[in-house]
């Protein structure tokens, strides 16, 4: 009884971070509409999967990922909303909710980088890694060494707050 508990409340969790991405996610899709960036290809493909960044990845590295991204090798999009799971996971633009992996790289990570090493342009959440880098720190970072040139120290051990 207190297992099946457990399951209950790491499933409400997870749906519930599940939601906060996809609220995030149709902000973000409104305010790029409004302000004329017609660049978006965002693809909503359920699944993605990289075996190596071309010529083995579908979708191509240009597009966008509305669910989930499995990398096998290197994976990049455009920008991904969901989760990023794999060895080398790569967003160029915008990333959020999670990124789970060895290494992971995003431009802007709205949520979470959690693996060895973590690197983002701005983090909105957390980073949790043994090395956890970014320019601007609206967050936090747990790691052995974590650095961030705009908000909370520039390099600071084991735990690493800013605003």
């Amino acid at each position: 009884m207190k297992k099946e508990n457990e399951k209950m409340k790491r499933l409400i969790r997870l749906a519930a971070f599940a939601a906060v991405a996809l609220v995030c996610a149709g902000t973000y899709a409104n305010e790029s509409r409004k302000s004329g960036d017609d660049s978006d290809t965002r693809i909503w493909l359920p699944i993605g999967l990289s075996i190596l960044t071309p010529p083995v990845q579908l979708p191509s590295p240009a597009h966008s990922v509305f669910g989930a991204m499995v990398n096998l090798g290197y994976g990049q999009v455009t920008d991904l909303t969901v989760l990023d799971v794999g060895i080398v996971n790569n967003v160029t633009r915008n990333m959020i909710g999670l990124e789970i992996g060895p290494v992971n790289i995003a431009d802007t990570c709205f949520g979470a980088q959690v693996g060895a090493i973590n690197t983002a342009g701005t983090v909105c959440g957390v980073q949790i890694g043994a090395i956890n880098m970014t320019r601007n720190l609206h967050g936090v970072q747990l790691g052995l060494v974590n650095m961030s040139a705009n908000g909370g120290a520039l390099i600071f051990p084991i735990f690493n707050l800013g605003f």
